[in-house]
């Protein structure tokens, strides 16, 4: 991930959120590709951009952050997805998990754990961030 080459797509209804995600981001060397605001400008960007990574809210307006992954996952299937939500309740992490998505953290931590996250999932496996409520 230092060389830059990981393309990334952030997506999230607050600008200042995508622009801290952004920051956190472009700190690890990741290109961010492009920005959008609910689910339905991900899906465009994502196939405008093809990206090798997204960062996606769960709850956005027009189009959430899960019915968004659902669609993502099953036409571009070698995006892998994160979600960053301020959700911490393991039923968000299991439906998003079935839906497709690689990876679970939570805004309250994306400081400490994006990058570990990006990491694993790039690398083939799934992260779920420890702050979860189990």
């Amino acid at each position: 991930m230092a060389n830059g080459h990981l393309g990334v797509i952030i997506v999230d209804d607050d600008a200042a959120i995508r622009e801290i995600l952004r920051g956190i981001a472009e700190r690890l060397g990741v290109d961010v590709l492009a920005e959008a605001e609910n689910g339905r400008g991900a899906i465009e960007e994502a196939e405008r951009h093809r990206p090798e990574l997204m960062l996606m809210d769960v709850s956005m307006p027009v189009m959430g952050g899960l019915p968004a992954t659902r669609y993502l996952c099953e036409r571009l299937p070698e995006m892998r997805i994160i979600l960053v939500s301020q959700y911490d309740h393991k039923l968000y992490v299991d439906q998003a998990m079935q839906l497709g998505a690689r990876g679970y953290v939570l805004k309250a931590a994306a400081a400490s754990e994006l990058g570990p996250a990006m990491k694993i999932v790039m690398d083939g496996g799934t992260f779920v961030s420890p702050r979860v409520d189990c």
